[in-house]
């Protein structure tokens, strides 16, 4: 692999919540091994063969679901390839939301930890910020919208989410733009939720969140302002 080569941090989580599995993780791990010869944005990845753009690297990052220790990880991978003189291209976080219907691009982190349930550390924070003294809100630097056209022409199911809610996948959207802007990193980075992919009621597969998140990367490394087309939502 060229030194020169692209560099994308694509990270997935471990279990949680009492579940064996985490399909973040796998959707994190085929998209790094199908890389060998990655990219071409100007054509959509196949689910059974390697991605398009040829010496695309995707480094893959197994993080824990704990809060604050999740994005440190992350942080520290940025610094390591910084180090290496290899700033990434983007910076993409998955996670697992169990019971959604479609791959969720998730357009803004909230400062914001109000958690339902004890992250694997035993953690349960009530409204604490993640950023002491961070903005309210932050929004993905991924090219969303030109992704969502190019998923949905792929007939996957797909939609753009407002809301990645307060666990520790917001977290780590937060803290990953936080980090970026404050270091003055002018590179792309996001989050994007899966459904639980081994569910045997998925109306999602696994080739079809890889394929997803192989054209969300093909779009974001094409460069540019994103799309301008009308995507929100009514409520």
């Amino acid at each position: 692999m060229s030194s020169a080569a692209p560099l994308v941090l694509l990270t997935g989580f471990e279990p949680f919540g009492g579940m064996a599995h985490n399909p973040s993780w796998d959707v994190a791990t085929a998209v790094a091994e199908r890389a060998a010869g990655s990219l071409d944005p100007t054509g959509p990845a196949s689910p059974t063969g390697p991605t398009d753009v040829p010496g695309l690297e995707v480094r893959a990052l197994r993080l824990p679901v704990a809060f604050g220790r999740a994005a440190g990880l992350l942080a520290d991978a940025v610094d390591a390839a910084v180090a290496e003189g290899r700033t990434p291209a983007a910076v993409v976080a998955l996670g697992l939301a169990a019971g959604t219907e479609a791959v969720r691009l998730e357009r803004v982190g909230l400062n914001l930890r109000d958690a339902r349930i004890p992250d694997n550390d035993g953690a349960q924070p009530a409204d604490e910020p993640v950023v002491a003294s961070g903005e309210g809100a932050l929004f993905s630097t991924l090219r969303l919208k030109a992704a969502l056209a190019r998923i949905r022409e792929a007939g996957i199911p797909v939609h753009l989410s407002l809301s990645a809610g307060s666990f520790v996948c917001n977290d780590v959207l937060y803290a990953l733009l936080h980090d970026l802007s404050a270091r003055g990193l002018d590179v792309p980075g996001g989050f994007v939720h899966v459904p639980d992919l081994r569910d045997p009621q998925s109306p999602v597969s696994l080739a079809q969140a890889v394929e997803a998140v192989e054209l969300l990367l093909a779009e974001t490394l094409r460069g540019g302002a994103d799309s301008s087309v009308p995507g929100g939502a009514l409520h």
